[in-house]
């Protein structure tokens, strides 16, 4: 049996406090990212997972987190953060993940495996990607 080894990141958006920003970032080992808005002339944050697995954070400690609405109360109004993460088990399972959540905390998200469903319209002679 294989681990799970993930990689994720963030867009680049406006955060309210960009030290609390970090500080957030620091309490669930990610690395902020930073990229100048050459139109507006301001700074844009983001971040890469750092963790051990490369997903998105769902614990801190032994706390667990909604992560995605605590990101959400960084942003500046408008504001709209995307994560994407894609992992693998070895070459057994092979994912991928996108969700996006704006400063109000509403969030969408969609899967890789969705394609299945898509590929209905397709045939009906339809084989999962994995041994």
């Amino acid at each position: 049996m294989g681990d799970y080894c993930g990689t994720a990141r963030s867009n680049y958006f406006r955060v309210k406090d960009k030290q609390k920003f970090i500080d957030w970032c620091d309490s669930l080992e990610l690395k902020p990212i930073y990229k100048v808005n050459e139109i507006a002339k301001d700074e844009l944050c983001g971040f890469l997972v750092n963790t051990e697995f490369g997903s998105v954070p769902t614990h801190r400690g032994d706390e667990d987190i909604d992560f995605f609405i605590e990101l959400s109360t960084h942003l500046t109004d408008g504001e709209v953060a995307v994560v994407v993460e894609i992992g693998a088990e070895k070459m057994r399972y092979i994912c991928g993940f996108a969700d996006a959540v704006n400063s109000k905390g509403e969030i969408v998200s969609m899967c890789l495996d969705d394609i299945y469903e898509k590929a209905e319209k397709l045939g009906n002679n339809i084989t999962y990607v994995e041994y």
